[in-house]
C-alpha cells in the first residue's frame, strides 16, 4: 500500500444490539480518543444494523470523505456476522479460506480445552487483498486493507479484543501509512463553576490562540473538562505551545482547576490531606454515605480517613453528633446551624482535624416554599474554623445526591488549598 493522503477518519459501529439499546457503544468513544491523540481527525461516528445493505452503504459513503474507515463488529462465526462479505463487495475482493487463521483459532480453542468447529472454519475465510492480524484475546482476526485512496480497518466488536488489536497491531501500521499531523492533548479538570462562566473567563485567551491551538469544552454535572489541543509539524513546538497554553489557563482560572487527565476530586483531596498530615471524617444526611463511598475508592486513604456517620434522622443527629435539639427546632435539619453542629460533632467523635457535613432535601418530596427540593447545606473544616455554603440544586434525587457529594468534596479541597 502507498501513502494515504487524508488523515481524516470515520468510525462505524456494526450491530443491531447497539441500535436497540441492548449494548452501549463504548468502542467508538475509545477509538475516537485514540485517533485524536495521534493527530487523526474523526469526522463522523456511525452506527448501522447487521443488514448487509446498510453496512455497504455506510462504508461506501465513508470512503468518499475519509482516508481511514474503522469498523467494529460483525466478525464473529455466526450467520448474522456479515462484515467480511460486505468488505468483499466494497473492495471487489473474494473470501478465501486461510489455513493460517484457522490454525490460530484452533490453537486458541485447544488452550481452552475445546476443539474448533465448523463455525470457526467459517470464521477463517478472509477477504483477499487484506492484511489480517492475530487476535490474542479472541477468535476474530483484525483486518486492514486499502480501497482506492483510503484505508479500511475491521475489528471485532468485543471491547477488550478490539483495544488490544488496535493498540498493539493496527495503530503502528496506520502511523506509517497516514500523513499524521503531530498532536498533543491535555485535559484540565474544573469543579463548581458552570461551562458558560469558564468560557467567559477564557474568552480573551481563546480569541487570541495561535494557529494550531484549540480549546474544547466537555461539561458534566458539577465538573467541566477543558481539552487543550496543540497541532503542528514539529514535536517540540507542539508540546511547548501546549505547555504555555496550559500555564495560561491555570493562571486565569486559579484553583477552579483541580487536576488533569484522569485525576478525581477524591484523589486530589486525599493528596491534600496526606501532604498536610490531616485526618478526615464525614457526617452525611441527604447524601446517605455517597461521600464516604467516593473517598474510600482511593487506595491508601485509610492513612487519613477515619470514618463517617449517616445521620439521616434527627434522632441520630442529636444522639450521635450532638446536634442541639433547640437548633433542630428553630432552624430545621436543613440549615447552616445544623450542619455546623454536625461538622463539630463528627470531628470531635472521630478525633479528626477536618470533616464534611451535609444535610439537604434530595427529593422528589419533602420540599417547602422556604426550602424547596434541591436545597442542601454543606459545612467543611474543623471544630475551630469552618466554611458553610448553601446549594440550590434542581435535579432528580440521584443527581442531587451525587452533585451534593461532589460539591462538598470540592468545597473541602478549596478550604484545604486556601488555608
Amino acid at each position: 500500500m502507498g501513502k494515504i493522503t487524508r488523515a481524516k477518519a470515520v468510525i462505524i459501529t456494526i450491530g443491531d444490539e447497539i441500535l436497540i439499546g441492548q449494548t452501549l457503544d463504548t468502542n467508538a468513544a475509545w477509538l475516537s480518543s485514540q485517533l485524536h491523540q495521534r493527530g487523526i481527525e474523526v469526522l463522523r461516528m456511525l452506527t448501522v444494523s447487521d443488514e448487509e445493505e446498510e453496512m455497504e452503504r455506510a462504508i461506501r459513503e465513508s470512503l468518499k470523505v475519509a482516508g481511514l474507515v474503522v469498523c467494529t463488529g460483525g466478525l464473529g462465526p455466526t450467520r448474522d456476522d456479515k462484515t467480511k462479505e460486505v468488505l468483499c463487495k466494497v473492495s471487489d475482493e473474494k473470501l478465501v479460506f486461510s489455513q493460517e487463521v484457522f490454525d490460530w483459532i484452533s490453537e486458541r480453542k485447544r488452550q481452552q480445552g475445546k476443539e474448533p468447529n465448523e463455525l470457526h472454519r467459517r470464521q477463517s475465510y478472509m477477504p483477499t487483498g487484506f492484511d489480517y492480524f492475530r487476535n490474542n484475546r479472541g477468535t476474530a482476526p483484525g483486518m486492514l486493507g486499502e480501497i482506492d485512496d483510503s484505508i479500511i480497518v475491521s475489528l471485532p466488536g468485543v471491547p477488550y479484543e478490539m483495544k488490544e488489536l488496535m493498540t498493539n497491531q493496527i495503530i503502528p501500521v496506520l502511523l506509517e501509512k497516514l500523513p499524521v499531523e503531530i498532536a498533543a492533548v491535555r485535559t484540565l479538570l474544573t469543579a463548581g463553576v458552570a461551562e458558560s462562566e469558564l468560557a467567559q473567563e477564557l474568552s480573551d485567551l481563546e480569541d487570541n490562540l495561535p494557529e494550531g491551538l484549540s480549546l474544547a469544552w466537555l461539561p458534566g454535572h458539577t465538573r467541566v473538562r477543558i481539552r487543550l489541543t496543540s497541532r503542528g509539524d514539529d514535536r517540540q513546538t507542539v508540546e511547548q505551545n501546549l505547555d504555555e497554553c496550559t500555564v495560561r489557563v491555570r493562571e486565569i482560572l486559579g484553583d477552579i482547576v483541580y487536576g488533569e487527565g484522569d485525576d478525581s476530586l477524591e484523589e486530589v483531596v486525599f493528596e491534600l490531606l496526606k501532604n498536610k498530615q490531616l485526618s478526615l471524617a464525614v457526617a452525611e444526611s441527604c447524601t446517605g454515605g455517597f461521600i464516604a463511598h467516593l473517598i474510600t475508592l482511593v487506595p491508601g486513604v485509610s492513612a487519613c480517613f477515619k470514618g463517617g456517620v449517616v445521620a439521616y434522622s434527627n434522632e441520630i443527629k442529636r444522639e450521635i453528633l450532638d446536634v442541639n435539639e433547640q437548633t433542630l427546632k428553630e432552624h430545621g435539619a436543613v440549615s447552616a446551624e445544623t450542619v455546623r453542629e454536625m461538622l463539630t460533632g463528627v470531628c470531635e467523635k472521630f478525633g479528626t482535624d477536618t470533616g464534611i457535613a451535609v444535610s439537604g432535601i434530595a427529593g422528589p418530596d419533602g420540599g417547602t416554599p422556604e426550602k424547596p427540593v434541591g436545597t442542601v447545606w454543606v459545612a467543611v473544616g474543623g471544630v475551630e474554623k469552618q466554611h458553610v455554603e448553601k446549594l440550590r440544586l434542581n435535579l432528580n434525587r440521584k443527581l442531587n445526591i451525587e452533585k451534593s457529594g461532589l460539591l462538598a468534596l470540592n468545597m473541602l479541597r478549596l478550604f484545604l488549598s486556601r488555608d
